[in-house]
Formats: C-alpha cells, structure tokens, sequence
C-alpha cells in the first residue's frame, strides 16, 4: 500500500509484483509448507494468503473487512491479480526472523519501472505500536456498521477508563453492537 500511495500507482499499471519474505512466512502465507496461495476463493484462503493480500491491497487500496468475502475474493479483477503476484523466500530476510518481520514488495509496471519497498515490521505490532489516536480511528473503521456514533463514543470512553470502570459497563455496551451490519460505510479504508 505504501508503494501504491507514494506512487500513485493503479493496478492496471501493474504487470508483475514479487514479495520476497522470510521463510517461515513463505511456508504459512506464501505458498510454502502449507499449500499453494494460487487461487484463493474462500475468506479462510484469502486471509493468510500473501498473493491475494497483496492484490487487494492494489486493487482497493485497504485490506480489510470488504476484501475478505467471496465475492470480492472470487472477482475476476482479484483473480488476475492473483496470478501476477509471485511470493519467495529470502536468505537475507529469514536471517533476520524472527527480530524482524520483513517483506520486500517489488512492483514491475507495464511502463518499465521497477519500484521496491522493503518492509519491517507492520503497525501494531511490538516495535511499532498504534498511538491511541489511530487505534479510535481503527476502531471507527471497523465498527462504523455495526454501532452508530454515539455508542462508539461510549465504547471509547469506557476502554480509557476501564481500569476505574466494572468489566459488566463494558459488556452492556457490547451488547448494544448489532451483530449484521445496520449503518453505512463513510470511513475510508486505513
């Protein structure tokens, strides 16, 4: 996604990616040990599968909730995409696993260039943790459908004071979060 931002680059540009990974990630989400990732069709094919990851992430600029049904993983366009992504080990990444989680995303564009973004670590994670503020817009990103405003509000505020608040005051206003989505997307994808 950072490549396709920096660049602004539309995935009809693309004509070849190779991600380079470490090799316990290769065996588990690239096609490793675990089988190959060449024609995902299902949620549970398409959640730990690097080349459709990938091609969601060039496709729809986001990966997240839309991206992970059946249709859209079944889509003609998430199909091609599927097919010019090619996922590797690398020596050099494996040595660094697992202080590091690295990926190295090379994108070869119908226009000749070649763009390269190696990757360390991912948002969230123990050496890049979330600031509060992006973990409420996260948290909006993900719920937006499913509460409406005001019980988002409360949902936040009680998570700032659990410590002072009864476990049960955030119960009930889980219990208030419809279990199908009910309100419209406005949030764009993160």
């Amino acid at each position: 996604m950072d490549l396709r931002r920096s660049y602004k680059l539309d995935a009809a540009d693309v004509e070849h990616v190779r991600c380079d990974i470490f090799q316990a990630g290769y065996d588990f989400a690239g096609g490793g040990n675990y089988g190959s990732k060449d024609h995902p069709w299902l949620k549970e094919q398409g959640d730990y599968n690097l080349k459709y990851l990938i091609s969601a992430a060039l496709l729809d600029g986001q990966v997240g909730p839309d991206q992970l049904v059946a249709p859209r993983i079944q889509a003609p366009d998430a199909q091609a995409m599927v097919a010019r992504v090619e996922v590797r080990p690398d020596d050099l990444l494996t040595a660094r696993f697992p202080r590091e989680l690295c990926a190295r995303i090379t994108v070869r564009t119908k226009d000749g260039r070649t763009l390269v973004k190696e990757h360390i670590g991912y948002e969230g994670g123990l050496d890049q943790p979330m600031s509060w503020d992006r973990v409420v817009e996260k948290f909006h990103w993900l719920s937006e459908r499913f509460a409406d405003e005001n019980l988002r509000s409360k949902l936040i505020g009680t998570v700032q004071q659990l410590d002072v608040q009864p476990i049960s005051a955030l119960m009930d206003l889980l219990a208030q979060v419809r279990p199908t989505a009910a309100y419209p997307r406005t949030r764009a994808g993160m």
